[in-house]
């Protein structure tokens, strides 16, 4: 069976373009109260759904956060963690927001499980996935599969 990708409107990129300023905001408040961008490696804790991040062996920066998908290495599709059967219910909440913006916008690229992806649209749908939830940041994680793509809930540092 071969996907398609869903199309792309002139509305989309203008939700994009919001999310993406957005994030960029945030990722500047992360670089200069956390220096985020300086940071030598992080550890994620995946039952607890935490990120920290490491600098001299020193913790620079915690947060929580969503894993929002991710493509698959071999099949090169995006994979919304949504439509996965190991999703937790307080997990689908969150995401379903997304989903359920995407349906009434009709937005396929946030409603349609899978779908051909590059990296640059994983990023893309990422950073409208922490706009539409008021992220405060977005990553790209190693998991045991195929790289995640995840916004920050929550900075956890004091």
């Amino acid at each position: 069976m071969s996907l398609t990708k869903p199309t792309v409107d002139e509305s989309f990129r203008v939700l994009h373009k919001k999310a993406h300023e957005f994030i960029s905001d945030q990722h500047e408040v992360l670089t200069e109260e956390y220096q985020f961008g300086d940071f030598e490696h992080y550890s994620v804790d995946p039952d607890t759904n935490i990120l920290r991040f490491f600098k001299n062996e020193n913790l620079v920066l915690a947060v929580s956060y969503q894993i929002v998908g991710h493509i698959d290495d071999s099949t090169k599709e995006w994979h919304w963690y949504w439509s996965s059967d190991q999703i937790d219910e307080q997990a689908l909440e969150e995401l379903e927001v997304i989903k359920n913006y995407g349906d009434v916008f009709n937005f396929g690229l946030l409603t349609q499980a899978q779908w051909p992806a590059v990296e640059a649209d994983a990023w893309a749908v990422t950073a409208i996935a922490a706009y539409l939830r008021g992220g405060k940041g977005i990553f790209k994680i190693q998991s045991d599969q195929s790289p995640c793509f995840i916004y920050f809930k929550e900075i956890l540092n004091s």
